[in-house]
């Protein structure tokens, strides 16, 4: 027992090595100054001294302090922002760039009595809410701890709050198109974090008469008007596996109006071109559509995808899907000059978006709203509409569900993914933020 206690470190306030910080998380001190008590005390006392001027977020942000001090999100006033930069606007939300210029609260120096700071300067995503039914508070409870969330602030212009994340330079669609020939086939999935991101959650009824998100990425159960749950999100995730193979976004010759909610509903799916089958593997390909399964109970879990993905990345492993990986990393490389000739002409339709598809956030309805309207509409008696106006052109072509958010904040390490910026999928539920990360990523990292 008297060794244990000679073991012990303390700090100035009599904090020891050997108390809680938190409940599951020992107190840490170090050289340098960092008592991880002292930290959690100093947030505690400035509680006071900031609001964001609602008590709920408050209450997020006071929790996240509380419970963790190296993931938690703070209050930062928009005064912190320096070089704002608009980059697009989606149906319900404007993003930015921006240097954080002081950075945010580290630790508290025991010595100094005063806060460290880091990521000063760094590059950030400002997404300013414009829609007054984003439920912030059930978005912070869900984010994914992997991809970094600085924490909220708000405009005073427009008095809309403002979510702060990193910043992502580049889209999963352009990293795929513009790199697809030096990438190897393999994908590996990180098991830390297993939630797809939204791009906005609404307060809705189980009967939705509308749903919120990109068209393509929406589970046909949704577009019906049911509720939004976990074996959505998988069908969402389907859509990313289909980029990552193709580089091609899901629909993208087609409008996205209520005829395709229609198709999507009686099982239409993206296709895949002929010619690339023989680079993708069989399992992957019947994992893919088993998430875009009309019916939810048939598609995988995400313990499933975990595994199997696990599974595929574990060179040291020769079974049925690592052969397949082989074989189709071989014909990849083999393929003729027609073929590439084929698949660069495909990239370049590809690029060339239908006027009225769109792959940001939107307000879509659903067809349980139009029930009684649907034959009207069919037959051109009344308008659609879920069918693009031109203002939403100009929009479509130069954003994509996968800037942000993803996702993605599915990234590629996140394959939240990039989803998102990762900025696509919809709706109320619990998230399954299933972070899918591609060792193409890696190529890109080295």
């Amino acid at each position: 027992m008297s060794q244990e206690i000679e073991k012990r470190i303390y700090c100035p306030a009599g904090h020891s090595s050997a108390d809680f910080a938190y409940s599951d998380y020992q107190n840490s001190i170090y050289s340098d100054k960092r008592c991880s008590l002292c930290t959690k005390e100093r947030f505690i006392h400035e509680f006071k001294t900031w609001s964001s001027g609602n008590a709920n977020i408050d209450k997020v942000l006071q929790e996240s302090q509380i419970n963790n001090i190296y993931e938690n999100l703070q209050w930062i006033p928009y005064d912190d922002f320096q070089k704002i930069e608009h980059i697009a606007d989606g149906g319900n939300t404007s993003v930015y760039s921006a240097e954080l210029e002081k950075g945010t609260k580290w630790y508290c120096d025991f010595i100094e009595q005063d806060w460290k700071y880091y990521s000063i300067s760094c590059k950030v995503a400002l997404k300013e809410i414009k829609d007054s039914r984003y439920d912030i508070v059930e978005f912070l409870k869900v984010i994914n701890p992997e991809v970094k969330y600085f924490g909220i602030s708000k405009n005073p212009s427009t008095q809309n709050y403002i979510i702060v994340r990193m910043l992502f330079d580049d889209n999963l669609h352009n990293f795929l198109t513009e790199n697809f020939w030096n990438l190897d086939f393999g994908i590996e999935i990180d098991s830390s974090s297993c939630k797809l991101e939204n791009n906005l959650i609404l307060n809705t009824n189980d009967k939705n008469n509308e749903t919120y998100g990109s068209l393509p990425y929406i589970p046909p159960e949704v577009l019906r008007g049911n509720e939004f749950t976990r074996k959505g999100d998988i069908y969402s995730f389907g859509g990313i596996m289909y980029e990552i193979v193709t580089a091609q976004r899901p629909f993208a010759d087609q409008a996205h109006d209520t005829y395709l909610m229609i198709d999507i509903c009686n099982g239409v799916r993206p296709k895949v071109p002929d010619f690339m089958l023989n680079w993708i593997p069989e399992w992957y390909l019947d994992l893919m559509y088993r998430c875009w399964s009309d019916d939810p109970s048939k598609r995988p879990t995400a313990a499933e995808l975990i595994d199997l993905f696990w599974d595929a990345s574990d060179k040291t492993v020769d079974n049925n899907v690592t052969r397949q990986l082989k074989i189709a990393d071989e014909n990849q490389r083999n393929i003729s000059k027609s073929q590439k000739q084929e698949l660069f002409d495909l990239f370049s339709h590809s690029s060339k978006l239908h006027p009225q598809s769109c792959y940001i956030g939107r307000y879509i309805h659903t067809l349980h709203e139009f029930r009684d309207l649907l034959e009207e509409i069919k037959s051109g008696k009344s308008s659609d509409p879920n069918l693009l106006i031109k203002s939403y052109e100009s929009t479509t072509s130069s954003v994509n569900p996968h800037d942000i958010d993803r996702e993605t904040e599915i990234q590629m390490n996140d394959v939240q993914p990039l989803i998102r910026n990762n900025e696509y999928l919809c709706q109320n539920s619990e998230k399954l933020n299933c972070q899918v990360h591609s060792k193409r990523m890696k190529k890109r990292r080295k």
